[in-house]
């Protein structure tokens, strides 16, 4: 049997006090210690969400702004190549202008030359003519201007009928 002596009291008693003093002296403040550290990995497991949700607004904004940009550089675009395309119609519209002008001119001024070598060509030929009856009916001066008005008179009736 068991047999209940002061030594056994005691020893109950000193396991008590250690149990006691145990549990104040080392399970609370590891308890303590336990608690601060779950409370500092929630805090920063906090902060690492809401970082997290910042991240994903700035993401959304960047998304968005790129979105942006990107139908602002197609509207930009879109409008360049409108405006390209009505300067080039006008500078198209401008040189053929230019051109029929130019080629109007051109052929006023040919018709021009081409009068005024006929003109030429025709009082050579008078002279000519002229010259030619000169010598065969002599030096009169009188026979000169009758001669050059028969000319001139047979020219412009040949330019009537051409």
């Amino acid at each position: 049997m068991l047999s209940v002596n002061i030594n056994l009291v005691f020893t109950i008693i000193n396991l008590l006090i250690l149990a006691i003093a145990m549990r104040i002296f080392l399970y609370k403040p590891v308890q303590k210690i336990i608690a601060q550290r779950k409370e500092e990995a929630d805090s920063e497991y906090a902060k690492a969400a809401e970082k997290q949700k910042e991240a994903d607004a700035l993401k959304d904004q960047y998304t968005k702004s790129l979105k942006e940009l990107e139908d602002e550089k197609k509207e930009t675009l879109r409008t360049a190549r409108k405006n390209a395309d009505e300067e080039y119609r006008r500078i198209i519209n401008r040189a053929e202008s230019k051109a029929i002008a130019i080629k109007s001119d051109a052929q006023i001024q040919a018709e021009s030359t081409r009068q005024q070598v006929l003109k030429r060509a025709e009082r050579e030929i008078a002279d000519m003519v002229l010259e030619a009856t000169t010598k065969m009916t002599g030096d009169a001066a009188e026979g000169k201007e009758i001669n050059s008005s028969l000319y001139d008179e047979f020219l412009s009736k040949a330019g009537e009928q051409s």
